[in-house]
């Protein structure tokens, strides 16, 4: 059962991610260089991990081209998201994106099917059918609300991540996870990147959030490192369900830390369909 608890305990990073996210990205005034921040982070903490846990001692890379492939193919999406995930943030409500970003499961299990050689029944059938349900509530809102952009970056930057999801099961079978981590931050940060910013508004963004960056950078890789862990254990179509409760832990936390109460019922009735979909695609 050690994968249950990682990949619960990667859930609950990965929704206080997403709600400290929100709090940083609308007092951004430069979400691409706050992306740049926290990656910078991230990358250190990926480091540290790398040395603390010896692996540059032990370091044996796979000499396969496809290891390969597969790594630069995950680390474009990777950095793709990166480059859109605070511009998100920003527009849409934490619950609202939370729910929206089930729909990187469906792509990461269908990636799986063709991959893994994983089947389709009709319970993950029905589980496709209820997240897309999930989908067209939250977007069913009142005109005046309705934030077009948002949503349509937040449905791209879900299939971004999705499809990096897909491949991190080749990257743990490639990889040792603490190198696969690292290289998962390292490699990705040459799109996120590219082509270019002023160095100064980086340091803008890090000085006006400061502790706050290294929180949000602590929680995405301490999620996506238990993450990974529980992908060594077990099988992604296990570990990706679990994960996914994130959602609705994200639109409680939403409406009663962030008062997002707007669409109040359709939020929580959203939450729970997509959460029951994510865990009929086991």
């Amino acid at each position: 059962m050690t994968w249950l608890y990682l990949s619960f305990g990667a859930a609950i990073c990965y929704s206080c991610l997403l709600i400290f996210s929100r709090v940083v990205s609308v007092e951004s005034k430069n979400p691409r260089a706050l992306s740049l921040a926290f990656n910078l982070v991230s990358i250190v903490m990926a480091v540290i991990l790398f040395l603390l846990t010896d692996s540059h001692n032990n370091l044996s890379l796979p000499t396969q081209s496809g290891a390969w492939i597969y790594l630069l193919i995950a680390a474009f999406f990777y950095g793709m998201y990166e480059r859109l995930r605070f511009f998100v943030a920003k527009a849409l409500d934490a619950s609202i994106f939370s729910i929206i970003n089930n729909l990187s499961v469906v792509i990461a299990f269908f990636l799986s099917i063709f991959l893994y050689k994983e089947t389709l029944s009709i319970s993950k059938s029905i589980g496709f059918f209820l997240i897309l349900l999930s989908l067209f509530l939250v977007i069913e809102t009142k005109k005046a609300k309705f934030n077009l952009k948002g949503v349509v970056l937040g449905i791209i930057t879900s299939v971004c991540i999705g499809i990096a999801w897909g491949l991190d099961k080749k990257g743990v079978i490639f990889f040792k996870p603490e190198i696969y981590n690292l290289l998962a931050w390292l490699v990705p940060f040459i799109v996120l990147y590219f082509p270019g910013i002023k160095i100064k508004e980086i340091k803008t963004e890090f000085k006006r959030f400061s502790w706050k960056i290294v929180l949000l950078s602590f929680f995405n890789f301490l999620g996506f490192y238990l993450g990974l862990k529980a992908f060594v254990l077990t099988d992604a179509t296990k570990v990706i369900p679990v994960i996914q409760t994130s959602t609705l832990m994200t639109v409680l936390a939403g409406i009663f830390l962030l008062k997002e109460r707007s669409n109040l019922t359709k939020k929580i009735l959203a939450g729970v369909i997509a959460v029951v979909g994510v865990f009929l695609l086991r």
